[in-house]
């Protein structure tokens, strides 16, 4: 095996030295013995090593081992018990014990003892002369223990804590580490192929190798990593004969029949294996570390490392082919006896039990949709007969749910208007629910096209008509019926401006017992709190949904990446930068897994918004800037119809703004087809919104340093029509944005009252939000207005001291400006003589006493001056003031 120097393990074992034992405990191949050789080679301390083995479960051989062992690190030991006479068991206790008196005597310096591979002492004889070692170690000696499968009877160390532990975890392979590993078995892979290689093995370094050793000789690892199927020839050989071969015949046959699922826990095993015990071989492979990790803290659940049980399935395969539908089946029916149905159906899959598989997924419709598993839906139904699809209504409905996910045509709504009549034709002669499910499907599909073509009054008929219909005993598809129109009611009501009758119809759609992964909703929450301007309400939401999603375990990757990258935004709004740039990462991870008929461009772009945000408000804007000119943000490629190509460059736009980069965005407002004097009507949706708020932003930014410029009056006709849209409808948060820029473009104007008196009322609106990075993100104009907004608004002074520190100056966000040298034009308001004495002396460090005394002037007119020359500055504390002033070439660098 190829070495990889790791630092950070050897620090580990350096500091459990400090105490008398250190367990380093793992599964085979996990690279214990590696590690021991690299920390012995550099150890400052004398070292014994004993390899132990099989024939050390005689007493009389691990005596005579361990010895000789000792004496190679001080000569002076005893070597009696080297002796060829044979020992009885009543003597070796006292060998042993003479051996450990000898060592207290002759060691004059910390000796470590190194015990490798002490899973090979199985007999109750070797393992009781171990623990006699453990309970009986001498003062300088510390003794290392290498194992697959913990000693017995380490409870005393633990409580005494007299034992430190290496596990499996800290032996993992961490992404560095893989990469140097693999450059040292002579491969260059890039950082996707890392990342799977990673992922594939979790860290366990003998799969590295064995894979990196089936990687060679092709010329894209990524692909080969993303198709492997079956396990390499030497990783079964090794599983066979390094880790199966070592087990009973009884458990070799639990490991290669339960490998089949996914999950274990002990009645789900034996129902599979058709024998008992399966709760106590389960706790006994995990304290084997035999590659089996509990899900939870009741030791419950568990489940095989993914490469193993790959492994042992491509294993069974091998040896019992016709077995393995048998046990699928048998998991099935156990799932589906215990109220487990998604599970059921994912099992009778995998039996090849198709028309089993297609009666639980007709049950499962309802869930899926509910929940935004329409990719898992889509390939569920792509794994079925056409006729036996077209044989249930349930699952010819579904058909039409997912058809958007098989094609990269949009959605033809008199298509799937035929094809529910065609339908109902079809299945006249069923029974009446069929029918009337199917006469509800087309009134939704009348109500959804009405919704589409701006016609509400037809759409919320069209919603009462299917309610009318809902009549006799509740049942999962009525309940879901009714889900479904609550769910186009609460969109028909925000399309009409109605923000709260939406809220309460879609708040009815979440499920009355708590909270769910219903993303469907949530998403349809999310746009209505952005615009109502609830964002505390919003955060409960996703609070609420990210605390359930560890008790669902096969949640919609593209639901959940959405849900990640939205949760994204909202945290940087409230300018919680790293935990924003940790969800919106963790959405990016999702993007490569999701299984869609056509890429999704547009979350890798939202995800990587969030991100290049988060440098922006962090200063660093070269950091923005390589995203920004990355393939990522080149809407004109992505494959998705132009209305929605309209909405996503406004990403890119709006970040070109932040980053100083005017001409991007002229000429997107060039080419847009939005003006300023467009006739607006009420209400105004999401897209069209953020389409005509950026026009404002580029007209403003387009005519500032300009007061008179002819943008700036666009920009504010623009934003007087979108507030009287917005004041109608209560839509408080676009009205708190609104306000907001209609205050910078009365400032770009000169008219400075007018602007605070705008500003400051609504910085009293939007603190109980907690919005901060709206306003933050404008930079100094920002900052000049909240130094002088203290009596124009009843936000508290806390508050907006927040928001002063958030802000990014342009120095610092653009450190590529100070190549060029800044006049002191840069500022709103160019210092006086006296302020630029004053400046001079606190960056000297001088107190306002001892600047008072120096220029002769009151304590009182200093303090007055040192807050000018903060406001001027657009700084909130001196120390700001000072670094700001140097970066402007007011004053020179330190």
């Amino acid at each position: 095996m190829q070495h990889v120097a790791r630092p950070r393990l050897l620090t580990l074992l350096e500091q459990g030295l400090r105490g008398p034992v250190t367990l380093v405990s793992a599964p085979a191949g996990s690279g214990k013995t590696t590690l021991l050789a690299e920390w012995a080679a550099t150890a400052m301390k004398p070292v014994a090593w004993l390899s132990c083995e099989e024939a050390e479960n005689d007493p009389a051989r691990f005596l005579s081992s361990l010895t000789a062992a000792l004496a190679r690190v001080d000569a002076r030991l005893d070597i009696a018990a080297q002796t060829e006479r044979p020992w009885h068991p009543p003597e070796h206790e006292q060998v042993l014990t003479r051996l450990l008196n000898d060592l207290e005597r002759v060691l004059q310096h910390d000796t470590v003892l190194i015990l490798d591979d002490v899973h090979a002492l199985t007999t109750e004889a070797s393992q009781a002369l171990l623990l006699f070692l453990l309970n009986h170690l001498p003062s300088r000696l510390h003794l290392l223990i290498s194992t697959r499968v913990d000693p017995p009877r380490l409870a005393r160390l633990r409580a005494c804590n007299q034992i430190a532990e290496l596990r499996s975890q800290e032996l993992e392979f961490l992404s560095a580490e893989v990469k140097v590993f693999a450059q040292a078995m002579g491969l260059s892979l890039g950082s996707e192929a890392i990342r799977l290689l990673e992922e594939r093995t979790e860290g366990w370094i003998a799969g590295i190798q064995l894979l990196t050793l089936a990687l060679r000789g092709h010329n894209d690892a990524t692909e080969v990593l993303r198709k492997i199927g079956m396990a390499p020839r030497f990783l079964l050989d090794y599983v066979r004969e390094e880790i199966l071969f070592q087990q009973p015949p009884e458990m070799q046959r639990f490991l290669l029949q339960t490998s089949v699922l996914e999950r274990l826990t002990g009645p789900l095993c034996e129902s599979v294996t058709a024998e008992s015990g399966g709760q106590q071989k389960l706790a006994s492979l995990l304290q084997a570390n035999l590659f089996v990790s509990a899900l939870d803290d009741t030791d419950t659940w568990y489940r095989y490392h993914p490469l193993f049980a790959e492994t042992l399935r491509t294993l069974l395969q091998q040896q019992e082919p016709a077995l393995v539908p048998e046990l699928c089946r048998r998991a099935s029916r156990w799932y589906e006896q215990h109220g487990w149905a998604e599970e059921a159906c994912e099992y009778a899959y995998r039996a090849s039990d198709l028309p089993h598989a297609a009666h639980l997924l007709a049950e499962l419709v309802p869930s899926f949709v509910e929940q935004g598993k329409l990719v898992r839906l889509s390939r569920w139904l792509d794994r079925l007969p056409q006729e036996v699809i077209a044989a249930s209504v349930y699952l010819s409905l579904a058909l039409i749910w997912t058809q958007p996910l098989r094609t990269s045509q949009p959605p033809d709504p008199e298509g799937v208007i035929k094809h529910l009549t065609a339908l109902l034709k079809t299945h006249e002669k069923d029974d009446p629910e069929a029918q009337a499910e199917l006469q509800r499907e087309l009134a939704l599909q009348q109500a959804t096209q009405a919704l589409a073509r701006g016609d509400i009054p037809q759409a919320l008929s069209r919603a009462a008509e299917m309610t009318r219909s809902l009549t006799g005993p509740e049942t999962t598809w009525s309940r879901f019926t009714l889900w479904r129109q609550r769910v186009l009611l609460g969109a028909a009501y925000h399309v009409s401006g109605d923000l709260l009758a939406s809220e309460q119809t879609l708040r009815q759609a979440l499920p009355a017992g708590g909270p769910s992964p219903n993303f469907v909703v949530i998403a349809s929450l999310d746009e209505l709190y952005e615009e109502l301007g609830r964002l505390r309400e919003l955060g409960r939401l996703y609070e609420d949904l990210f605390r359930t999603l560890a008790w669902h375990h096969h949640l919609p990757s593209l639901a959940l990446s959405m849900a990640h990258q939205r949760y994204g935004v909202l945290l940087y709004e409230w300018n919680r930068l790293q935990e924003a740039e940790s969800f919106a990462q963790q959405s990016l991870e999702l993007v490569p897994h999701l299984d869609l008929a056509r890429p999704s461009p547009w979350l890798t772009l939202l995800g990587l918004g969030v991100l290049a945000r988060v440098a922006l408000a962090q200063g660093n804007s070269e950091r923005a800037r390589q995203l920004l000119e990355s393939e990522a943000f080149d809407v004109a490629q992505f494959p998705v119809p132009q209305a929605s190509k309209d909405v996503l460059i406004l990403l890119p736009v709006r970040l070109a703004l932040r980053c100083g980069q005017l001409d991007p965005a002229l000429q997107w407002a060039s080419t847009c087809g939005l003006h300023s004097d467009d006739p607006l009507t009420s209400p105004l949706g999401k897209g069209r919104y953020a389409g005509y708020v950026t026009l404002a932003r580029v007209l403003i930014a387009r005519g500032r340093g300009h007061p008179n410029a002819l943008a700036l009056s666009q920009a504010q006709i623009l934003l007087d029509h979108l507030l009287e849209i917005s004041v109608g409808t209560g839509a408080h948060g676009r009205l708190i944005e609104i306000q907001m820029l209609r205050a910078l473009a009365l400032h770009a104007q000169g008219k400075s009252r007018q602007a605070l008196a705008t500003l400051g009322p609504i910085l009293a609106q939007a603190e109980p939000e907690g919005y901060l990075r709206l306003f933050a993100d404008e930079g100094e104009v920002m900052a000049h207005l909240l130094a002088l907004i203290a009596s124009f608004t009843t936000a508290s002074p806390d508050y907006l001291q927040r928001i002063q520190a958030a802000i990014v100056p342009v120095w610092q966000a653009q450190p590529d400006a100070a190549t060029q040298p800044a006049p002191r034009s840069t500022l709103y308001e160019p210092l006086s003589a006296r302020e630029w004495d004053v400046l001079q002396l606190v960056a000297e460090g001088l107190s306002n006493q001892q600047i008072a005394e120096h220029l002769v002037l009151s304590l009182y007119t200093v303090k007055l001056h040192v807050k000018h020359l903060l406001a001027k500055l657009g700084a909130t504390n001196r120390t700001q003031a000072v670094v700001r002033a140097r970066a402007l070439h007011i004053l020179p660098s330190s």
